[in-house]
């Protein structure tokens, strides 16, 4: 028989254990927003007061499952709460910012060495910066579809959010300069037009014209004084020179200096490519007074970084964000990390610093592989005080309880089950009375994690629906899963899962 063929007799609509990645797994979406880990609640926290969360867990655990599990938490939360609502983005792609530093760095790639270099240069201050990257990308792309909330920005967070597109705003769907420009018209600011130093010197220009032109008033047919004398015309002449120099000088050192300030601001930012133009067209287009409360980083630093991050969390607060969600993901993917404790550990440890983990306003979640518990299980006593994970909400091993693996694949056979009144909402539904349910949660306990469990789940329907012939009575007990063909599915498993557990974590 067809597996199809079987899961239509129980009205399911598609195959609820077919998929192992959480992002690629389409059931996921379709659970209640309830059916989540025991843990979710410390990792979730509280949108109105967010604080640190860090979760460790093995492969397959659900570490995933358990970030979009958030994710579909928050997006109901700002229904519910449009005037404080949660601002939050996915930091997974690592690979992308690490070539960046790479580059940046100017070390070789495909070497031995390449990846141990490249770690020891990935500091705090990256890790910042591509936050903020993805942040700063995030809202523009938003505020430019929806210019009623950018207009709601006051006018120092207007330039606060120009400053941080010059530095940080990276897409695929539209360069800096289209972002600028667009963002500039939907928050509708009022930059200086022509810059200033453009101005002075159009009217220093015309000013040095008139005064060489002061011998020859008689001749123009201009009218002054008959007791006022032009006196040498060589005198008009150097003065008229001296001023036309004198502000043409002053522009190009005016410029010269916006230019250095954008460069060394934009050099200290290595994570993004770099366009100090850009950066310094967007500030000469500002006022004096908004140019001095700018906060462009001077050198590659921690202290730069919290500036502008607060700069930044001022207007995620002006726009009605009350706090600003980072899930920290998929850290044990990242190509450049190889899966490698020794090069993921230094990469992650410097988020666990308390002051970020603590920052005001932010809400920083850490979903880590179990290799990764060292940090915290290990962790010196001088180490345990700067992370002060005791007070960051933390889980050192994401576990399941064989129960709880039960529930979640009942959720996901109601999931996609269409409307039916025939058994088949609950699992044990699927098993012959020989198998009891307790023995299907203690195989499911010993598999330890959704994805060896619902793999589990998936091979053993498959395999007993194969074995089954085309033409079976609808009120056949054949339809549900024998003893034996459990048994030999769950020792098989059960092996399977203990070779990769050793061998993966």
């Amino acid at each position: 028989m067809f597996a199809e063929i079987w899961r239509r007799h129980w009205s399911l609509n598609e195959a609820p254990f077919a998929h192992e990645d959480a992002d690629k797994d389409p059931v996921l979406a379709k659970l209640d927003a309830f059916a989540v880990h025991s843990c979710f609640d410390r990792i979730f926290g509280d949108p109105e007061a967010p604080g640190p969360g860090v979760v460790f867990g093995e492969k397959g655990s659900g570490k995933s499952g358990l970030r979009l599990a958030v994710e579909r938490r928050l997006e109901d939360y700002n229904e519910a709460h449009p005037e404080a609502r949660v601002f939050s983005i996915v930091y997974s792609d690592f690979d992308v910012f690490l070539d960046r530093v790479r580059q940046a760095e100017n070390i070789a790639p495909g070497k031995p060495t390449t990846t141990p270099k490249l770690i020891e240069r990935f500091d705090m201050a990256d890790h910042l910066d591509a936050i903020l990257s993805m942040g700063v990308t995030q809202l523009v792309d938003g505020l430019v579809e929806d210019k009623a909330q950018a207009r709601q920005l006051d006018k120092k967070h207007k330039a606060d959010l120009l400053s941080l597109v010059g530095l940080y705003y990276r897409s695929n769907d539209r360069t800096r300069v289209e972002a600028t420009r667009k963002l500039r018209s939907a928050m509708r600011y009022k930059s200086v037009r022509p810059p200033l130093l453009d101005v002075l010197k159009a009217v220093l220009s015309i000013a040095a014209i008139g005064i060489a032109l002061v011998p020859h008033y008689d001749t123009l047919g201009i009218v002054v004084s008959d007791d006022w004398s032009p006196g040498s015309p060589k005198i008009w002449y150097g003065a008229a020179g001296a001023l036309l120099a004198f502000t043409w000088i002053w522009s190009f050192v005016g410029r010269m200096m916006l230019k250095a300030s954008a460069t060394k601001a934009t050099r200290s930012v290595r994570v993004v490519p770099r366009d100090q133009k850009q950066l310094a067209k967007i500030v000469a287009q500002m006022s004096p007074s908004a140019r001095r409360e700018l906060a462009l980083p001077t050198e590659h630093g921690e202290a730069s970084r919290y500036l502008l991050l607060e700069r930044f969390l001022g207007v995620l607060r002006d726009l009605d964000y009350n706090s600003f969600y980072v899930l920290v993901d998929r850290v044990d993917e990242a190509t450049l990390l190889g899966g490698k404790e020794a090069w993921m550990q230094p990469f992650i440890e410097c988020l666990l610093e308390h002051k970020l983990l603590q920052f005001d306003g932010l809400a920083l979640k850490l979903f880590l592989p179990i290799e990764l518990s060292k940090l915290y299980l290990g962790a010196s006593p001088d180490d345990l005080k700067r992370m002060r994970l005791d007070k960051a909400n933390t889980v050192s091993e994401l576990r399941w309880m064989g129960q709880e693996l039960f529930e979640a694949a009942n959720q996901r056979l109601r999931a996609v089950r269409g409307a039916s009144g025939k058994p088949g909402a609950d699992l044990a539904d699927y098993f012959d009375p020989s198998v009891d349910p307790a023995d299907v949660r203690d195989a499911l306990h010993e598999l330890g994690t959704p994805r060896h469990a619902f793999g589990f789940l998936g091979t053993l329907f498959t395999e007993y629906a194969r074995n089954l012939p085309e033409q079976l009575d609808d009120d056949s007990d054949d339809w549900r899963v024998s003893r034996s063909q459990f048994e030999i599915v769950r020792a098989s498993w059960a092996d399977r899962a203990r070779v990769m557990r050793r061998t993966m974590n």
